[in-house]
């Protein structure tokens, strides 16, 4: 109904004029209800006793002018119009403060309008605008993209025109990068902080249970089936028993394969609250042992107990390094 009214103007008491010479009719009723600035606007003529109140539509093409204009009455829009008038639309909608037409340009923008050519472009009417959300997405694709929108035309214009927005932009991209890495940090240190507690998981159940072919001197393996452990460190942990069982240098330092065992040993120790009915070798030296780096051990504790369990091939180097670095 609201799309057949704007397209027949019958009853019709405003006249819509652009500078292009371009003219249309409206419903001052319409308008009004809509956008508190054309309110004030025809409120001026209220007192003059006219049947036809003149309204100009500034800097847009008459065609955007009467877009503009029909997503008022219906919030109906031809795709071909919005794609070719969208930010005379962005403007007139912050001109004539009506937000839900803003809105409508930002999803329309947001859904394939928006490009790394006209990034730039946008992102500085976004901001005039006051388009917080078509900011921060303008915003996002150029961080995402920088090498593409820092060769474009937009961002040459920009950069002469505006430096200080260029530095901005700059620095956003960097600090952009700078929490990036942090994150992949962070995350690959909590990959290793749950290896960490697998080869826990693991040492115990290998020490008390025993597991395929290797466990406590007071359990039998003959006939145990060997198929896969439900530990996913329980392989390389085996290996490292098997070697440091039968090394002969397994003092600290002396190999380096029984030094990453002496320090999940230790570690080992530092978890456990069994006591005596641990059946872990060497727990009960460690605890009585005097404790040094107990700050450190105490943090790594912390983070191994919280951290979650990992499905991945489990690393005894990725691990011992994170020993060696705690």
């Amino acid at each position: 109904m609201w799309d057949r009214l704007f397209h027949e103007k019958g009853g019709a008491d405003v006249i819509i004029c652009t500078d292009d010479g371009g003219t249309f009719l409206a419903h001052s009723s319409v308008l009004m209800s809509a956008s508190p600035i054309f309110s004030s606007c025809i409120d001026k003529y209220k007192g003059r006793k006219r049947a036809v109140y003149s309204l100009r539509l500034r800097g847009v093409p008459s065609a955007a002018a009467s877009a503009f204009i029909r997503l008022i009455y219906s919030s109906r829009f031809d795709t071909a119009d919005m794609k070719k008038f969208v930010l005379h639309l962005l403007v007139l909608s912050h001109v004539y403060d009506t937000p839900f037409i803003k809105k409508l340009c930002t999803r329309e923008l947001e859904l394939g309008l928006l490009t790394v050519e006209n990034v730039i472009d946008i992102f500085q009417l976004a901001r005039l605008c006051d388009a917080s959300r078509l900011s921060l997405m303008c915003l996002r694709l150029i961080i995402k993209d920088f090498k593409s929108v820092a060769r474009t035309e937009g961002w040459r214009v920009m950069k002469e025109a505006n430096p200080s927005l260029e530095q901005e932009l700059l620095e956003a991209v960097v600090d952009a990068d700078t929490k990036k890495q942090e994150r992949a940090r962070k995350m690959e240190e909590e990959k290793v902080y749950g290896q960490l507690r697998d080869a826990m998981e693991a040492l115990v159940h290998i020490c008390r249970d025993g597991c395929r072919t290797i466990g406590p001197h007071d359990r039998s393996f003959e006939g145990r089936q060997l198929g896969p452990c439900k530990f996913p460190a329980c392989k390389g942990l085996e290996s490292l028993v098997r070697h440091f069982a039968g090394c002969t240098i397994k003092v600290p330092g002396g190999c380096v394969h029984c030094k990453r065992m002496w320090q999940l040993l230790e570690l080992h120790s530092r978890m456990c609250n069994e006591g005596e009915t641990c059946r872990v070798p060497l727990c009960r030296h460690f605890k009585d042992k005097p404790k040094k780096d107990e700050a450190k051990w105490r943090l790594l504790v912390m983070k191994v107990m919280t951290a979650k369990r990992k499905t991945h091939v489990f690393s005894l180097a990725t691990v011992s390094a994170r020993l060696e670095e705690e």
